[in-house]
């Protein structure tokens, strides 16, 4: 690959929720035995940064496993990387409910450029939002959001949709412009053939995809020149093969990656798109017919 725009780091697999269609525990109950919890320190996120990061035009702190803002070395990744990269774009992407007022005044004083954003991941109201994401506190999100808004940083309210909460879509999309956010964007989770046990119902009668025939894939890793960093400082292809790696529900859908190690994943997975094969999560992730892109139905600016 040519050089690197774009780095997506896992800065830690810690998080203080248990949502339904996570990774990081099995259908949200209880800790998957595929990772150990635990944060890249900030020396090694330092080391593991191997690409020139003077050519960096994004970094954002998301990952498969855990919440960005439970990483209590955050903000000091941020000013490394700001002191380096001042026009880097940084990005982070959240359930909102952790750490406290002062926090999050700092965090808005150093995401100051003109893209710097925070997602804030909120599916619902008060009485709803707890339903995916369960054990996150509806005041506290609220709280958190209200203190780095008024402090000039730019949020993103990003709402996954389901049945119990698909009638209070508007509402939301209302509440964040009165809160003052930047954005507001609603999707449907694509996730129901991983997480087909669950208590929850999709907007609409899921109807089974079968991406195994499908070849024409467009690698969203190699448009957008990235590179995704997990917890551990393991080097992966991207986070969607990083995902289905760890994720227990239907692991036999990914065999193919599962026989691999990471190491051997970074090469192999392009070796297998340029022979016409690639893995089922890539047919899933960036086919160009039917891919995750897909999930989104509302992408509001509104400020």
């Amino acid at each position: 690959m040519t050089k690197i725009k774009e780095l997506h780091i896992e800065n830690t697999s810690l998080c203080n929720a248990s949502c339904v269609m996570c990774a990081r525990n099995i259908n949200g109950q209880g800790i998957a035995h595929t990772f150990h919890p635990g944060s890249l320190s900030f020396s090694d996120f330092q080391t593991k940064i191997t690409v020139n990061i003077t050519h960096l035009e994004k970094v954002f702190f998301c990952g498969t496993l855990g919440d960005p803002c439970a990483d209590n070395n955050l903000l000091d990744k941020i000013r490394w990387l700001k002191s380096i990269r001042p026009s880097c774009v940084v990005g982070i992407n959240t359930n909102g409910s952790i750490q406290n007022a002062k926090w999050w005044t700092q965090l808005a004083q150093l995401l100051t450029g003109t893209y710097d954003y925070v997602v804030f991941s909120i599916d619902g109201l008060e009485d709803t939002n707890h339903i995916y994401r369960t054990g996150v506190q509806w005041h506290k999100i609220i709280t958190n959001a209200s203190t780095y808004i008024a402090n000039g940083g730019s949020a993103h309210w990003d709402m996954l949709v389901f049945d119990h909460n698909k009638h209070q879509v508007d509402e939301c999309k209302q509440l964040a412009d009165t809160m003052g956010f930047t954005w507001f964007r609603s999707k449907e989770t694509d996730r129901w053939d991983q997480y087909s046990e669950t208590h929850l119902n999709p907007v609409n009668v899921y109807e089974h995809i079968d991406y195994t025939n499908i070849e024409d894939v467009q690698c969203e890793r190699n448009a957008d020149r990235s590179e995704f960093i997990g917890y551990t400082g393991q080097t992966w292809p991207c986070c969607h093969i990083a995902e289905m790696y760890y994720a227990v529900p239907n692991r036999s859908m990914h065999t193919d990656i599962l026989a691999l190690t990471p190491t051997e994943l970074m090469t192999e997975y392009q070796t297998k798109l340029d022979i016409g094969d690639p893995f089922y999560v890539c047919k899933r992730s960036c086919g160009k017919t039917l891919n995750k892109k897909l999930q989104w139905k509302q992408e509001i600016q509104l400020r």
